[in-house]
């Protein structure tokens, strides 16, 4: 398959992932042209998780490997089937706690789920509501079908948390000592901003005999020469990129987090200043960018009593995880789980 058909859309390009090709020949017989079956993944106890839940968990993965690993290979294949197997063993371990605590008649508030849903459409898209539905989409999975996950992950944490964070409270300092070391994960992080320096080469050239292929090989060599500082960055940009900032260097101004799509700022916001990312697979090409400045958000107080709340809660998990391990294997190992993909 050559890179010019690897920039199709990212949902022809999921399901092969996760469906065995055996799997994929018959659902291909059996349904419409660019329907995704929703079949089951794995049963636990005869609960069944869907190839839809699935799919929605590794679909951001993906498209992050997708921009790194363009070409795939060995590289992308190895990190794909690691997140595969996380997922599996998270949606394994959920249904085996909802499993043991079922006949407790156990309810989750709407509100709770509605300010999780929030929190992730935050940390996980950008705030962007829009590439959260985008994702369900591409995934074959329904709005009400994520909620229902949604629930059972915070069913699952409350009633870990009423099993087994009933220890000692957290002395003032070790919450303290919690907040410092996780203080950014409490951010706004839409607030975050960047700067950096960008090289865009179209998928396609204006010669129509260059393939996209040969454009990834002289992203690819551009990468190459600018890491060895054969050629500066501004140089490059000016003769090789082709978007609105090539003339300028490649210099773009300081641009919100919320303002990119949400795996390139994922990328890119992972990166230290100075360093030269690239080539990333771009909707319609290849980009390489040197972060120049990053601003993030300032974290909230630990004063907020909604943030004092969570930091307490973290400490508390923490300090059980070893017993919540062993029940979670004692559990495994009664129950009959049944893997399908």
């Amino acid at each position: 398959m050559n890179l010019f058909c690897r920039l199709a859309p990212l949902a022809l390009v999921v399901a092969p992932c996760i469906l065995p090709p055996e799997a994929d020949a018959q659902e291909a017989a059996a349904s419409k042209p660019n329907r995704i079956v929703n079949r089951v993944a794995a049963t636990v106890n005869g609960r069944p998780i869907t190839s839809s839940e699935v799919r929605a968990r590794l679909t951001p993965y993906i498209r992050e490997l997708m921009m790194l690993y363009p070409r795939q290979g060995p590289r992308f294949s190895a990190e794909l089937i690691k997140a595969k197997k996380a997922v599996m063993q998270e949606l394994i371990e959920r249904e085996l706690v909802l499993s043991e605590f079922e006949t407790k008649g156990y309810q989750m508030p709407d509100s709770v789920i509605d300010e999780e849903i929030s929190r992730r459409v935050l940390i996980q898209h950008n705030g962007d509501r829009d590439d959260l539905l985008d994702n369900l989409r591409k995934s074959g999975m329904t709005y009400s079908e994520f909620r229902e996950s949604v629930r059972k992950e915070t069913t699952v944490a409350a009633m870990r948390s009423s099993r087994y964070d009933r220890g000692i409270p957290p002395t003032p300092d070790e919450i303290r000592a919690e907040y410092n070391a996780t203080k950014h994960e409490y951010r706004d992080i839409s607030q975050d901003s960047i700067r950096y320096e960008k090289i865009f080469i179209p998928a396609m050239a204006d010669d129509p005999n260059i393939s996209p292929e040969q454009q990834y090989d002289l992203a690819n060599e551009l990468k190459a020469r600018l890491d060895r500082k054969e050629l500066s960055f501004a140089d490059a940009a000016r003769e090789y990129s082709r978007d609105m900032h090539a003339q300028d260097g490649g210099v773009w101004p300081s641009l919100k987090r919320c303002d990119l799509a949400v795996d390139f700022a994922n990328i890119v916001f992972s990166v230290e200043p100075g360093k030269i990312v690239g080539p990333l697979l771009d909707p319609a090409g290849f980009t390489i960018v040197r972060v120049k400045s990053k601003k993030l958000a300032p974290a909230p107080s630990l004063s907020k009593p909604e943030i004092k709340e969570q930091v307490d809660d973290a400490v508390r998990r923490k300090q059980s995880e070893a017993r919540y391990r062993q029940w979670v294997e004692r559990l495994r190992d009664k129950a009959i789980i049944r893997t399908y993909i």
